[in-house]
């Protein structure tokens, strides 16, 4: 209790060096109220139980599985598990106060593999409040095994504009870096290609995305943000035009904006029809991307260019590995390329994002 005393007085001193600012400064205590009543179920007591034998098992089990895959040259195997459990809790001066626990079981798994004087590998893992909703040791030792597997062998294609399949964990981390503008900061400095974008076209009519807070047992669920304000369901996206930037209570002043919240919870990319196999095999020339390797992005022109790696798709099927070859283009183009949304997004993680596929994408490689 002394050692937090200590600490919260540092920080109160530490606050009253900052220049005055009168955009800083607590949430209208308005925007706590209409909080949720219900049951998020962001703890286990499964979790909180385990010692760490359990997790010593769970790596050895991820490993034999691993080597397991004899058609492929393992070369090494990384395995995790691993346990956290905390309760999040904050008061503020004009009236807030609220707690929440959470409990989360992860599990990882990294296969190397020899190639010549390379050493490729692929990496999967599974992160969840409730132990029971883990995805299996097996489905992630196979899942990782199969992806290294496309590591093998790879070439260059031609470079050109192709049609790209960007399975959902790569679809996922696209969307990501996408997004990073729509924060408030971002936004504040100018550094946005969003800036003044609101309701503007800036995405094909297949890309609807959500944030939804209370998703029971979601990965970022919550029923307040950091500041206090009471969290709900917004339309980030609708068939391509933005409808909401992430603004905390200190930007949206800046802006002179209203405030939702700082940062995303759950976001839900409206899914469409078809699964992965069936996009690959409508499409006669492209690249099944299995992982990004590196790259860059201007967030206030939107240019970006990221290594890939995967495997090209000719007349619907998947063909040569294929790396060391860029995907490029604009944030603010590719979107409207965005020609079909897959059925499979994650469900243990917070971006729910299925496999996409977009057309005439530039590639770069010989």
């Amino acid at each position: 209790k002394e050692s937090l005393e200590t600490d919260i007085r540092q920080r109160i001193e530490m606050t009253r060096m900052f220049e005055p600012d009168e955009c800083r400064g607590l949430a209208d205590p308005e925007k706590y109220t209409n909080r949720a009543e219900i049951d998020l179920e962001l703890f286990d007591d499964k979790i909180a139980d385990l010692k760490p034998e359990y997790h010593i098992e769970k790596c050895r089990t991820l490993e034999n599985l691993a080597y397991s895959h004899t058609e492929i040259p393992i070369f090494d195997v990384r395995a995790s598990s691993s346990h956290s459990i905390y309760t999040d809790m904050l008061a503020t001066s004009n009236g807030f106060f609220g707690k929440e626990r959470y409990s989360f079981y992860d599990q990882s798994i990294s296969i190397v593999l020899n190639n010549g004087d390379k050493k490729p590998s692929h990496g999967c893992n599974s992160s969840v409040h409730h132990l029971t909703d883990i995805v299996s040791e097996e489905e992630l030792a196979n899942k990782a095994s199969k992806y290294a597997s496309y590591k093998l062998h790879t070439k260059k294609l031609a470079s050109g504009k192709r049609t790209a399949i960007m399975d959902r964990d790569v679809a996922t981390y696209f969307l990501y870096k996408y997004l990073i503008p729509l924060s408030g900061m971002s936004l504040v400095n100018s550094q946005s290609y969003f800036l003044n974008k609101i309701g503007k076209k800036l995405g094909s009519d297949s890309f609807t995305l959500m944030d939804m807070p209370h998703i029971i047992r979601g990965s970022n669920s919550c029923l307040f943000d950091a500041e206090g304000m009471s969290t709900h369901d917004a339309t980030i996206f609708e068939n391509g035009v933005l409808k909401q930037y992430y603004l905390d209570t200190y930007s949206a002043r800046k802006l002179k904006l209203e405030p939702t919240h700082g940062y995303n919870t759950n976001l839900v990319l409206k899914p469409g029809l078809r699964s992965l196999d069936a996009m690959i095999a409508d499409v006669k020339d492209g690249i099944y991307i299995i992982s990004f390797l590196g790259g860059s992005q201007d967030n206030t022109s939107g240019d970006f260019s990221f290594g890939i790696s995967g495997v090209a798709i000719q007349d619907g099927k998947l063909t040569q590995n294929v790396a060391e070859m860029n995907i490029t283009g604009n944030f603010l183009d590719i979107w409207n390329r965005l020609v079909e949304v897959g059925n499979d997004p994650r469900l243990d993680f917070s971006l729910r994002i299925p496999s996409l596929r977009f057309d005439d994408v530039s590639f770069s490689g010989i």
